[in-house]
């Protein structure tokens, strides 16, 4: 059963798979509020300092807490020596496995159960399972006193043998039990004597390294018990709701005396969509001491401790006419993860959906090592997954002598090439053309290794970039103010995406008033529940809770009028939103909100809202499309790879604010670049410990490694979504090292088929 499938059923039963379609959102034309590129709204508080974070946060009688790693990567801890680190100035307690508060294991990742732990594995144990797994905690007064004291613990190991060595123990990989809820391996046809029947064929392996995620905040909890069960974390989290039910079910208190606080969190990435063990030993801690405790990671601890994507190999092999039409697609391979958790990378997503092939053999194996849990990294899979893929269809479009934009339209297909299922929306054919046409694609020499300007070969890539549509559980509240404000509210997150805005200006033309009239209140769990912000999910998930709020809010307003109201006997499909109230299409008359409520005696009107159940999801085959195009040089001596020119062309449906749009699209592109040419988290096979844990050592890209990055939207509504749109957090870096590899390839005429990019695979 596909994720799609189980988010049906979780949300209402298995039955929508036949239901019809719902109309198409009345608001996917509106050009009011919807469509125009507003400021953030808080953007102006992020600027000036005024943006309060989970690290910025002090509340009385707080102290701090540093954590000890562990030095191996398997094994058992036969003594903690903490004497001199509980002596230290300012040290209030040293916790343990042997102290620790009592505690359960932690639910894993389930969207059932709404829980989210990244380990099954106790927060602190006398058992080590990977290399800077924690193992003790120091409370102290002041965070450079912890820190100091945490140096002063020893702790003496019984070494066990670890499997770290990824090429060593490959053959062990075995598939899933499921690929995020779609079966490991799809077959049709023989697709092994397909491509050996081909006219032409490529077949070749493409390897990716592992990644961490370096958002500009490091993860932090403050954790306070106000009681034996009642605990407010203030928590950098992409995923309120699940944080606090993991939380809750951990320590054995109710889920709602929980509270999870995170009105701003500094970037996420899918790292801090799980919840990891820094934010129950926050919690342990503050109740060893009775005291609140701030545990604010390291660089260097989140690294230890949190997961990032894994190292992948991924075969693929393509088979085609003369003429350019794919009669095989093979895409196998292994990625790693670990015995106490699973999270495969679905690599093999993008060759399941993107192109026609007669017969195609796509398939994933997983090999567990003893390493920190692997986790979701921006567009988990598709990133690394359309490496190869992409780079693949680069390599037979040169072996057809086919211009690579047209091999890929040549096997354009009319339906989702696994499923059977219709298209939802899918315009990325046009959005080839139009980013084509704008980046000068036609003036490009077919031949590699064609443009020398000075010391530099000069050459131009192209790939497909895409990403699923996803809707995920999600509950929203609307308050109507007799003064005619109104306020959004739901338990949802703000990592720099825009979603407080978009969701301003969405309720705003829903409401059918100013946008000032609006304000939205989100990053506290005691709100409405949402999912993580994860999935590229968040906005139509909140988008479609947040009309079913409205609606059921002018539902009420309708009733609440009278009979003395032009709006007496109207239905809710009879009316229309504007001008600051509810008014009958078929006449015209009306009444605003503060007359209705003014006339009720009411001072306030609230009306809460549940996302329907995404029947549209499990009948059509619904994606984000794009194409990415790129120029790079590279240095003729010294094999030095440059980024001079950058277009990316989508489709994404309707754009609710093509600002913040353009800036989630721009920074996925940003971070693949990084993925590409410099990005590679390096771990000792031989210790399993991470060797570059520092962003001194781990290169992200700077200001001067980006150029000017031009984004075109077709902006083509989805008529089976709300407001038409789809999601953008994570298409962006998706087909972006693939066109990297491909120009580098068309600059130098040497292919790439291992990531990073670096100068040593150039000269």
């Amino acid at each position: 059963m596909s994720l799609k499938e189980k988010l049906g059923m979780a949300i209402g039963g298995i039955v929508a798979k036949v239901a019809p379609d719902r109309p198409a959102d009345p608001l996917i034309e509106t050009r009011r509020a919807v469509g125009k590129p507003v400021v953030r709204v808080d953007g102006e508080r992020k600027v000036r300092g005024g943006a309060t974070f989970s690290a910025d946060l002090a509340l009385p009688r707080m102290c701090h807490a540093a954590v000890v790693f562990s030095t191996i990567a398997r094994g058992k801890i036969v003594r903690i020596e903490a004497r001199d680190a509980a002596a230290a100035p300012g040290v209030i307690a040293v916790m343990t496995h042997g102290n620790a508060p009592r505690m359960a294991p932690p639910p894993p990742f389930s969207m059932a159960s709404g829980t989210c732990a990244a380990s099954s594995l106790p927060p602190l144990g006398e058992e080590i399972f990977w290399n800077g797994q924690p193992v003790a905690v120091v409370i102290a007064e002041h965070r450079e006193q912890a820190e100091a004291a945490a140096a002063l613990v020893e702790v003496e190991y019984a070494e066990a043998p670890a499997a770290l060595r990824f090429d060593a123990h490959k053959h062990e990989a075995r598939p899933p039990s499921d690929l995020l809820g779609e079966p490991p391996a799809l077959h049709h046809h023989n697709a092994e004597r397909a491509l050996r029947d081909a006219a032409v064929r490529v077949d070749h392996v493409y390897r990716t390294p592992r990644y961490n995620h370096n958002a500009i905040e490091p993860h932090v909890t403050v954790a306070h018990w106000t009681t034996e069960r009642d605990l407010t974390l203030y928590d950098a989290t992409q995923s309120l709701a699940w944080t606090r039910n993991t939380v809750a079910t951990t320590f054995q208190v109710p889920s709602d005396g929980v509270r999870v606080i995170a009105p701003f969190v500094g970037g996420g990435f899918g790292g801090k969509g799980m919840l990891w063990s820094h934010t129950l030993l926050a919690a342990a801690a503050a109740k060893l001491v009775g005291r609140p405790v701030k545990l604010a990671m390291t660089r260097e601890g989140v690294f230890r401790s949190v997961g990032g994507r894994t190292r992948t190999e991924q075969r693929v092999a393509l088979g085609a006419t003369a003429h350019g039409a794919l009669q095989s697609l093979i895409h196998t391979g292994v990625s790693a993860s670990v015995p106490h958790a699973s999270f495969p990378e679905p690599y093999t997503f993008p060759a399941r959906h993107l192109y026609a092939a007669r017969a195609y053999d796509i398939a994933q194996k997983m090999l567990p090592l003893d390493t920190v849990a692997n986790t979701a990294m921006r567009a988990p899979g598709e990133a690394v997954g359309t490496f190869a893929l992409e780079s693949a269809l680069d390599e037979l479009a040169y072996a057809l002598g086919i211009d690579p934009i047209e091999l890929r339209v040549r096997n354009e297909p009319e339906r989702d090439p696994t499923s059977g299922h219709p298209f939802s929306s899918r315009n990325l054919v046009g959005a080839f053309r139009r980013g084509a046409a704008a980046f000068r694609w036609a003036d490009r020499p077919p031949k590699p290794r064609a443009q020398r300007r000075g010391d530099w070969w000069h050459g131009q890539g192209v790939a497909t970039a895409t990403y699923p549509y996803m809707m995920m559980p999600c509950s929203a509240r609307v308050r109507a103010r007799a003064d005619g404000q109104f306020v959004v509210q739901c338990a949802a997150h703000e990592m720099g995406m825009g979603t407080a805005t978009v969701q301003r200006q969405h309720a705003a033309d829903r409401l059918g008033v100013a946008l000032e009239r609006v304000d939205v209140e989100y990053g506290d769990s005691s709100l409405p529940a949402c999912s993580t912000a994860g999935g590229s999910s968040q906005t139509v998930s909140i988008a479609a809770a947040v009309r079913v709020a409205i609606e059921h809010l002018h539902t009420a307003l309708i009733q609440l009028a009278g009979p003395q109201s032009p709006l007496a006997g109207a239905k809710l499909d009879g009316v229309v939103a504007r001008d600051g109230g509810l008014y009958r299409r078929d006449d015209g008359r009306g009444e605003t909100y503060t007359a209705i409520l003014g006339r009720a005696g009411k001072p306030e009107l609230t009306a809460e809202g549940d996302m329907p159940q995404p029947r549209e999801s499990l009948k059509y085959s619904m994606h984000s499309y794009g194409a990415q195009f790129c120029e790079v040089r590279v240095h003729a001596a010294t094999g030095e790879v440059r980024i001079e020119r950058w277009l990316g062309s989508f489709d994404v449906g309707r754009v609710i604010n093509p600002r913040t749009a353009h800036s989630q699209l721009r920074g996925g592109i940003v971070m693949g670049i990084g993925m590409a040419l410099s990005e590679e988290t390096q771990l000792d096979e031989r210790t399993g410990r991470i060797v570059n844990a520092s962003l001194a050592d781990y290169h992200v890209p700077v200001h001067l490694d980006i150029p000017e990055i031009e984004i075109l939207c077709a902006d083509i509504p989805d008529p089976h979504t709300p407001l038409g749109a789809h999601g953008i957090g994570e298409i962006g870096i998706t087909g972006t090292a693939a066109a990297i590899a491909n120009a580098v390839y068309h600059a130098t005429g040497r292919r790439i088929r291992e990531l990073p990019i670096t100068l040593d695979k150039l000269l």
